[in-house]
């Protein structure tokens, strides 16, 4: 059995499946950026498929974070980060099974698998983005929103799949030119029986 929602996109999310999970502080992406990258190259692969279009849009727009001038660039705060990161490990165990996530400046990838009873994922990061807005606003001194409401969810379908995910999230700082080896990155985690798969 699957859960299936729609807000801006239709999420598929299969119960007890395994998702790769993006999502942004709100305005890390202007609208004119935004605008640009729905203009979607005019190839038939892209028209008959949604999963190469999507992948297609996140590349783009994870490019695009990873060097936006611009800001905000709140989770660059440490005290803001160790919200995210203790957030995220507080149910590892309970409602999800936690494989690695590394938070970047203005945005957090995560690769997890969902529990046997768990919420609904989308129920989850709803509780986990309000939990770490509220807290993070208080100590930037500000109110109003503080995630971009929608995150980027994707079915992990096979093993291949997963090591190539797993490396993609760890190496998102090195990617970035923030330091030369994903393990120096602070702000990242993987379960200890990962690591030698993500080396």
């Amino acid at each position: 059995m699957a859960e299936f929602y729609r807000k801006r996109l239709p999420h598929w999310q299969p119960i007890e499946g395994t998702f790769f999970i993006t999502y942004r502080l709100a305005g890390s992406i202007p609208m004119e950026k935004i605008r640009q990258l729905k203009k979607m190259p005019d190839r038939k692969i892209f028209k008959n498929s949604k999963l190469l279009r999507n992948a297609w849009y996140f590349r783009c727009s994870d490019r695009f974070m990873d060097s936006n001038p611009n800001g905000p660039y709140w989770l660059a705060k440490k005290e803001i980060a160790e919200i995210i990161f203790q957030s995220l490990l507080f149910n590892n165990g309970k409602h999800y099974d936690l494989h690695a996530f590394c938070i970047m400046s203005n945005h957090v990838h995560v690769l997890l698998t969902a529990r046997k009873g768990a919420p609904q994922l989308f129920r989850m990061m709803q509780t986990h983005k309000s939990f770490t807005a509220v807290m993070a606003n208080r100590i930037l001194g500000r109110s109003g929103k503080f995630w971009e409401l929608e995150s980027y969810d994707h079915l992990v379908r096979n093993s291949l799949s997963f090591q190539r995910i797993l490396r993609y999230i760890l190496n998102n700082p090195v990617k970035a030119r923030l330091v030369q080896r994903w393990q120096d990155w602070p702000n990242s985690w993987v379960s200890s029986e990962l690591e030698r798969i993500a080396c």
